[in-house]
């Protein structure tokens, strides 16, 4: 989904993020329910359609949810507070286009620029640690001399 349809303003940005299906939905293993047949169940409740209701519809995924399970990763840098990189991701990706750019008032040691450029995101980051500043340009220049 992109923005437009979701917003009247033109420039506003928006798309789905989703979560991989990573089990099978029914207890058969299958993706549809398709129970042949009638039941006295049916007949109580004037249901019919959910026999072959299809559990997945949407083929990307389920709509990312609220709470994420995502493993931290440690950092050999002097930082209490850095992230792994799947944690920014999916904001980067429902909320900036790409050639887009993401702004970071708190950069820290770079972990949003590296990941707005694997996206093929730009980026401006602020920080007011001149030290982290020195961490985040080296984590920076080694990312780009590998992928760039």
């Amino acid at each position: 989904m992109r923005g437009e349809y979701v917003s009247k303003n033109k420039k506003y940005f928006f798309e789905q993020q989703f979560d991989e299906y990573v089990k099978p939905m029914n207890r058969w293993g299958g993706e549809e329910l398709k129970a042949d047949g009638k039941s006295n169940w049916d007949n109580g409740t004037g249901q019919h359609t959910y026999r072959t209701r299809n559990f997945r519809p949407y083929k990307n995924g389920k709509n990312k949810r609220t709470v994420w399970s995502i493993n931290t990763k440690p950092s050999k840098e002097s930082h209490f507070a850095s992230y792994p990189e799947k944690l920014i991701e999916p904001m980067i990706k429902a909320g900036c286009s790409v050639g887009g750019v993401v702004l970071d008032p708190f950069f820290g040691i770079g972990t949003t620029g590296i990941v707005a450029n694997k996206n093929n995101r730009n980026y401006i980051g602020i920080e007011i640690s001149e030290n982290y500043c020195k961490i985040a340009e080296k984590k920076l220049n080694k990312y780009h001399s590998q992928y760039i």
